[in-house]
């Protein structure tokens, strides 16, 4: 079999070797290796209670947009959760219990496959909680979340 000719002379393929020519493209597929995202000690400083309701909102509704689009780091959501629980109390104001609803349903859609025990955790939450008649659709928006993607939750039921 004959060679195909290169484009290229091997004038240009030293000139590539020693980096004085024009970069070469790889053809090579690249893997896209999902970036994933540190919850920062600033982040949970302003989700902490020591904020006030407008900025912890705030911060909230970024960190749904991060949990959607990228994936957290180990344990993030836990330490997430656990900044902003406290906001799901009924005495809290609606717009907070409606913010920690949707950042519940953000880390269930983008952050499911890594949550393990903690899906059975919010659905116990979701399901204990009682919800002023405002936040009944914010709620069932979490279930309907966590029983997505074909997870089976018929037995959390049960606990």
């Amino acid at each position: 079999m004959n060679k195909q000719p290169s484009k290229e002379s091997l004038k240009d393929k030293v000139k590539g070797m020693l980096g004085l020519g024009p970069t070469r493209i790889s053809t090579k597929p690249t893997e896209a290796k999902p970036s994933e995202f540190i919850i920062t000690l600033d982040i949970l400083k302003e989700l902490s209670p020591e904020c006030g309701i407008n900025n912890r909102i705030r911060v909230i509704n970024h960190v749904c947009d991060l949990a959607k689009s990228k994936k957290f780091e180990e344990n993030a959501v836990e330490a997430v959760w656990k900044a902003v629980e406290d906001m799901l109390q009924p005495d809290s104001p609606p717009e907070a219990r409606h913010a920690v609803l949707q950042l519940l349903r953000a880390i269930i859609h983008g952050q499911g496959e890594r949550l393990g025990p903690l899906r059975a955790y919010f659905f116990k939450l979701v399901w204990l909680y009682q919800p002023s008649n405002e936040d009944l659709s914010e709620r069932l928006e979490v279930f309907k979340a966590l029983t997505e993607n074909g997870k089976d939750i018929t037995y959390l039921e049960e606990t």
